[in-house]
């Protein structure tokens, strides 16, 4: 089964925001010059969250929607202890923009899987694999829109969606073209 490793979700907090005076009055380290976002880390869970003058924060790091919310919400609190002005609780929503899930695959398959191979099983317009620059196959799927990295021990990351039921349903679609390769 899948497992969650990231989630990516953003949320819109204010019109906009002094960065540099939340950073200032959190004591929080922050070089506009070297990158546009505050980073605000929560401990638990543990997520990080990165600020932007746009007043747009975006997590990553959380395993679980609830963590998402938590951040966000320990981000709020701490905002409005400090005094600075943010949207009331019904114009902040958050949106999930990706999903980093990894799965096992190496008790359906015999050893290591032969990526050359699976390449040449798998539609070649989907398919990228090129050793000298990454170790694993990447496959890129329509429906639902994924993409896999697939290594030959059977360890398979499942990125790109948004949506929990697609991310599930890729892995099923995934666990299918391999057994299908292994017992041609």
């Amino acid at each position: 089964m899948a497992e969650i490793v990231n989630i990516v979700a953003s949320m819109r907090l204010a019109e906009d925001i002094d960065v540099s005076a939340v950073a200032d009055e959190m004591g929080i380290d922050y070089s506009q010059e070297q990158f546009p976002g505050m980073v605000y880390r929560v401990e638990s869970p543990k997520v990080c969250l990165l600020l932007f003058r746009s007043g747009k924060a975006v997590a990553t790091g959380a395993t679980s929607v609830e963590d998402v919310d938590e951040a966000f919400r320990q981000l709020k609190a701490d905002l409005v202890e400090h005094d600075f002005e943010i949207w009331e609780d019904d114009k902040c929503f958050s949106n999930i923009h990706n999903i980093v899930m990894t799965t096992d695959l190496s008790h359906k398959v015999e050893g290591k899987i032969d990526l050359a191979n699976l390449m040449l099983h798998l539609p070649f317009e989907k398919t990228e694999y090129e050793p000298e620059q990454f170790p694993g196959l990447i496959y890129r799927l329509d429906n639902p829109k994924v993409v896999f990295l697939i290594f030959s021990s059977g360890r398979c990351v499942i990125t790109g969606s948004s949506d929990f039921k697609d991310s599930y349903e890729a892995e099923e679609v995934l666990r299918d073209e391999l057994v299908s390769f292994f017992h041609q």
